[in-house]
């Protein structure tokens, strides 16, 4: 039976007050109203609101701001560690009146309704649907989810990595990209990353081209995708895997927000991939957040003078981040270890320079033959050769790498 709040908002007016008792008494559900408020109420991050609502519980937590509880009466609801940290009760104040400001505007039901037209769900702490990972960020952790696409995506997070880098990538970036997406998909692994252009949109193509799952964290709600070029790639990702927010509807991104939209990235990912990031990036940030949360972070090195790559290379230098150059590096970040890695070194003269000569592109015979300076017999027999190793397999319009 749901609790019945009508007697303790009597007395206040306030729009999400007005809110909360139509929601009790229409026998809806208030754990995912109060959850879906905090989320409109509060910055994502907000570790003073986590922390609230892991004291006094979500829907309690949100009765007491609404109703003008003052920060003494909530210090004494809370743990006696958390209460002697210094200026909790001047943090405690500023916060109250943050988020008492923003309920005065806060129309709640308003943004459910604009994410069910869009076909989207809220997904709480309460469902069986909730990624458990983002245990892990402790009271910064989000109160809702706002979510678009395929809800089963979030149980395939388990087994995923984030994919990330610079906006402005290379030809470099982006061949690195497909083939480390390619390894991760044929491993089974879900893609993550923030939809931006670059590293993060290469990263979704190659994992939608592959039939593979992916996912996009967005900044601001998911009514305002950012960036709007993107607007057809983000279509296309919630059609087959999920475009997330832990912001609601209408909320903008902002600064701030792709800075903690990182976090959550970082959180939802058993591991982070790093491609192409200058010194101060976002990138860097999202490794900062995977590193504090213990994830294993992986970096590939570019060009050593490479602007673009610095990032990556300082990653590796302080020992922030393993570094990535082969499948084997992407499959060790993720703790497998017991796999087979094919013994190059066993291939004929033939069979390495047909290798050599694939990439993630198509190439017929006469391509192969002129790239590895075989004559067309040769490239035949070598190709021929790796397709039975499982190296190389061929379409219908030449051969690719396995």
């Amino acid at each position: 039976m749901l609790p019945d709040y009508s007697e303790k908002l009597n007395l206040n007016s306030n729009l999400i007050a007005a809110q909360l008792r139509d929601i009790s008494d229409s026998g809806n559900h208030i754990f995912d109203f109060a959850s879906a408020t905090w989320s409109l109420i509060c910055e994502p991050g907000d570790t003073v609101a986590g922390l609230l609502r892991s004291a006094l519980g979500t829907e309690e937590a949100l009765v007491q701001v609404v109703t003008g509880a003052t920060p003494d009466t909530l210090l004494e609801r809370l743990p006696t560690e958390i209460t002697e940290i210094q200026n909790i009760d001047r943090t405690l104040e500023d916060s109250l009146q943050v988020w008492r400001r923003r309920a005065t505007q806060a129309d709640v039901l308003l943004s459910i309704q604009i994410l069910k037209s869009l076909g989207g769900q809220l997904v709480t702490p309460s469902s069986s649907l909730w990624p458990n990972q983002l245990a892990d960020l402790g009271n910064g952790a989000p109160a809702a989810l706002w979510v678009l696409g395929d809800l089963n995506t979030l149980v395939k997070l388990e087994h995923s990595v984030s994919v990330v880098g610079s906006r402005i990538v290379s030809e470099y970036g982006k061949a690195v990209t497909r083939d480390i997406v390619k390894s991760l998909v044929q491993d089974g692994k879900a893609i993550v990353s923030g939809g931006a252009i670059g590293i993060d949109a290469a990263a979704h193509e190659r994992a939608l081209e592959l039939h593979g799952t992916t996912v996009a964290v967005m900044a601001g709600g998911i009514d305002r995708l950012y960036p709007a070029q993107n607007k057809e790639l983000f279509r296309r990702i919630s059609s087959t895997g999920l475009l997330v927010s832990e912001v609601a509807p209408g909320v903008s991104p902002t600064k701030w927000r792709f800075l903690q939209r990182n976090r959550l990235i970082a959180a939802l990912s058993q591991a982070t991939v790093v491609i192409e990031a200058g010194f101060r990036s976002g990138t860097i940030n999202t490794a900062g957040h995977a590193n504090e949360l213990g994830r294993p972070v992986g970096a590939v090195p570019g060009p050593i003078n490479s602007v673009r790559s610095a990032g990556c290379h300082q990653l590796i230098k302080e020992g922030r981040a393993q570094l990535i150059s082969i499948p084997a590096d992407l499959r060790e970040l993720c703790g497998v270890t017991d796999y087979t890695q094919p013994e190059f070194t066993s291939l004929g003269q033939w069979e390495l320079r047909a290798l050599d000569s694939l990439g993630d592109s198509i190439k017929t015979v006469e391509q192969v033959s002129k790239n590895a300076g075989l004559t067309t017999f040769e490239a035949q027999t070598g190709l021929a050769s790796l397709a039975k190793l499982g190296l190389a397999t061929p379409t219908s319009n030449g051969w690719v790498k396995r």
